[in-house]
């Protein structure tokens, strides 16, 4: 009765590693590109504001902490709502860029950090 045991118990832990090793291949071949670099160009008289997502997912940051909210999936989709206003009220950029997660939108020294001059 013991070795029955035994056997099953080898039996399940075969098969359980077989299966986490097999979620983890298919989890990495499964990645998200990363979609490409855009800029905020309504940013009178301020310069504008270009986007990395390559920067962003550097920082650890997964999709869904700014898709669907704070931003939508279509690019450029909350363009018009973007005011500095809105950002320092802590919306769209502002919900990370607060001082405590990343560095302030509301910081006057940290403005040529996002408005950048185009080369």
């Amino acid at each position: 009765m013991k070795s029955k045991y035994i056997r099953y118990t080898t039996a399940l832990v075969i098969v359980g590693a077989s299966l986490l090793w097999l979620g983890v291949i298919l989890g990495q071949s499964a990645e998200v590109p990363v979609p490409p670099d855009f800029s905020y160009e309504e940013t009178k008289p301020l310069e504008p504001v270009p986007f990395s997502h390559k920067a962003h997912a550097a920082k650890k940051l997964q999709c869904p902490e700014c898709h669907t909210k704070p931003f939508q999936m279509k690019k450029l989709a909350a363009s018009p709502q973007m005011t500095m206003k809105v950002l320092n009220e802590g919306e769209f950029c502002g919900t990370c860029h607060n001082g405590k997660k990343a560095f302030s939108t509301k910081e006057a020294k940290d403005c040529a950090k996002c408005h950048v001059k185009k080369k």
